[in-house]
């Protein structure tokens, strides 16, 4: 049992597909497949409750693997979660982060194990802390009906 079951999460993993990761970073990383759907359908996933969370994002044209969110820093000034709720990202509560969207490459999610499809990724922010290292925030908002009767849960990912 993860010391986070009680957390609010929104979406509490993603799963993106082995062949949009370049090789090199796949060395670089140490990711390991997960299971073997055959060369086009493997996949690995990614959870806030890893423990190192991390998320893969385009910044750019580039993907690479980023903090996912502030879960374990006490002593860093980001906000110690993995979401950020679009409206406090449109209302300017994120401004002083200098906030820089992300496309998170997701072709799944799940959320209290149930897995859904995601057709052309979530979006997330990234923004820096104290040591300019770059952290990534998944985008949330309002479930949709949908969502919340898939999911019991009232904030979902942003779509692209």
């Amino acid at each position: 049992m993860y010391p986070f079951a009680s957390l609010p999460i929104m979406c509490g993993g993603i799963a993106i597909l082995v062949r949009s990761v370049p090789s090199a970073l796949l060395e670089r990383e140490g990711l390991q497949l997960i299971g073997n759907a055959g060369a086009d359908e493997s996949m690995l996933l990614f959870h806030y409750r890893d423990p190192v969370p991390r998320l893969p994002a385009l910044h750019g044209e580039d993907l690479d693997i980023f903090s996912w969110g502030n879960r374990n820093d006490k002593e860093s000034r980001l906000p110690r979660t993995g979401w950020c709720k679009a409206e406090s990202l449109e209302a300017g509560k994120w401004q002083w982060l200098h906030p820089e969207e992300v496309l998170i490459p997701a072709v799944r999610g799940v959320e209290k194990g149930v897995w859904f499809p995601v057709a052309n990724g979530i979006r997330g922010v990234l923004v820096r802390d104290e040591g300019n290292i770059a952290h990534v925030y998944m985008l949330t908002q309002a479930a949709s009906p949908d969502y919340l009767a898939m999911t019991k849960h009232e904030r979902m990912p942003v779509f692209a």
